[in-house]
């Protein structure tokens, strides 16, 4: 943990492309480009953000084709980087750090104005058809050009999807159409599940905006007048989309004042785990809210849902489970660049198995019964009851592997499907899975791992399949891989997805950001 704090250090982008130094030899076929982005600059002169996922968005690019490799990185150019680097302090509301005046604006102009969204997309890289996007959870989106990384025009959600937040995971399925989970509390806390169908036009070169064919497919009131569970993921089967609403409420009424009183994103936040965790399912075909209520009996916080898939009227809904929220107070900058890093609450990848079960039919059933086994599967469904609540499904989740694992990626041909194996890392976490990335049997909890030093930190890892693979494991696992000896190369490491050995090490002569997400863009991007 000695050099842990540098992880976390404003670092320099490299706009122009330097090429890598390669060690092994890359796949033949393995030719495009690997996006991804991430927090970056934390520190404008005498001003330090408060949390890391307010640091200012950077992307970076490994490039590959004919066998080698170039890098390049570049800040994205958002409202929010712009003016923080003009005053010095951030003048949007992010994650951990409240907003400052604009300099940009007089007195007047600072009296009356709004509540205003970050567009600090440092999340997620979200490909929708031909266009390239990154995201963090606020209804702005920015546009990028995936060959400069330049910063293209910025979209906003609430005018096209009428949401005041949105997951930065968007999920497309095998048609073609997209599917998002948002939320609106202006005139009340609702949840909105998002369809975006594919443009006629299946090579979307013009500029053309493909979120403008949205469509709100449900509308769901949260559980709580002026509250709603906090979210940054959701899962699709092939005819559901479940979202959980969690006990981390963000409160609206601190959301609406938050300028006016300097608060940040997360001084919204209240965890009350004593509410549980529903599990709200929705039919894709009409966007009708599955009546049968499903809740989980003991409280836990998710960032990441891994897959859902049906199986003999049963849906199968995999999360990364953490005990409580903890993890977001672990991450601010003045406790990691202390060397500072709790091992307490680890997260743990759970099953859960949901009966696709009428409201009549679980009326009828036993109060206890059983009523979603599946082999080999520790999981529960019973009926219960719950004075006001009334009748529900009561579910308890199976541990699958060991804890410390999270950042989940499965081949995406398997999304919505029965599959067997994740990938993920231990990211900063001290346990188990420390300074290593996992693919997890989900059927028999078996792990393989690849492990790093104690100095090298490994990003989420990102699946590329062979050309005409068969076996869902066929293909390979990119990563970036941060060393914070000094004087020790960042690469990019290229490893086999079914044996998880080592291929080939890309090292670069420059700062790697630690990003957060990512995509990897076929050859002809």
């Amino acid at each position: 943990m000695e050099n842990f704090k540098d992880m976390f250090s404003t670092i320099e982008e490299r706009v122009e492309p330097q090429s890598a130094q390669l060690t092994g030899e890359l796949p033949a076929w393995l030719r495009g480009n690997l996006i991804r982005v991430g927090p970056g600059k934390f520190d404008f002169g005498d001003f330090t953000l408060n949390h890391w996922l307010d640091g200012m968005a950077i992307l970076h690019k490994f490039h590959i084709d004919n066998g080698q490799v170039t890098f390049r990185s570049k800040y994205l150019r958002s409202d929010s980087y712009k003016k923080a680097c003009i005053a010095q302090r951030p003048v949007f509301t992010e994650f951990g750090t409240h907003c400052f005046p604009d300099p940009c604006k007089n007195i007047f102009s600072r009296m009356f104005s709004q509540f205003e969204m970050t567009d600090n997309a440092s999340s997620s890289v979200v490909l929708m058809e031909d266009q390239v996007f990154v995201s963090s959870e606020t209804c702005y989106i920015r546009r990028v050009d995936p060959a400069t990384l330049d910063t293209k025009e910025k979209v906003d959600l609430n005018k096209l999807m009428s949401v005041n937040f949105a997951s930065s995971h968007p999920i497309t399925d095998s048609t073609g159409t997209t599917y998002n989970l948002g939320c609106s509390f202006l005139s009340g806390p609702k949840y909105h599940i998002v369809r975006v169908p594919p443009s006629n036009n299946s090579h979307n070169l013009t500029g053309s905006d493909p979120w403008l064919n949205a469509k709100t497919l449900s509308t769901i009131s949260s559980s709580w007048k002026a509250c709603y569970g906090y979210y940054h993921s959701f899962a699709m089967s092939e005819n559901y989309v479940v979202f959980l609403e969690q006990p981390l409420l963000v409160s609206t009424l601190k959301l609406a004042t938050a300028q006016l009183k300097s608060r940040s994103l997360n001084d919204c936040f209240e965890w009350h785990p004593q509410e549980k965790v529903k599990f709200i399912v929705i039919r894709k075909s009409t966007g009708e809210v599955v009546k049968t209520r499903y809740v989980s009996e003991e409280a836990f916080f998710v960032f990441h849902h891994v897959n859902a898939y049906e199986i003999d009227d049963k849906l199968v809904v995999d999360v990364v489970a953490y005990p409580r929220p903890s993890i977001i107070e672990k991450l601010y900058l003045n406790k990691v660049r202390m060397n500072q890093y709790s091992s307490e609450d680890p997260p743990q990848l759970k099953r859960f198995v949901l009966p696709l079960i009428s409201d009549r039919d679980l009326q009828n059933a036993h109060d206890g019964e059983e009523l979603a086994s599946l082999p080999n599967c520790s999981a529960s469904a019973v009926k219960a009851r719950g004075g006001q609540s009334g009748v529900y499904v009561s579910l308890t989740g199976a541990g699958i592997g060991e804890p410390g694992f999270d950042m989940p990626v499965v081949n995406k041909k398997y999304t919505g499907q029965q599959y067997r194996y994740v990938y993920g890392t231990g990211g900063y976490d001290q346990g188990y899975f420390k300074n290593a990335i996992c693919k997890m049997d989900v059927e028999t909890g078996q792990s393989l791992v690849w492990r790093g030093t104690e100095h090298q930190y490994i990003a989420e890892p990102t699946f590329v399949p062979s050309p005409d693979a068969i076996d869902e494991d066929d293909g390979v696992l990119l990563l970036s891989v941060a060393d914070v000896r000094k004087g020790a190369p960042d690469f990019l490491l290229v490893v086999d997805a079914k044996t998880m050995e080592e291929i080939c090490r890309a090292t670069i002569d420059a700062p790697l950001p630690c990003s957060i997400h990512g995509v990897f863009l076929p050859d002809r991007y």
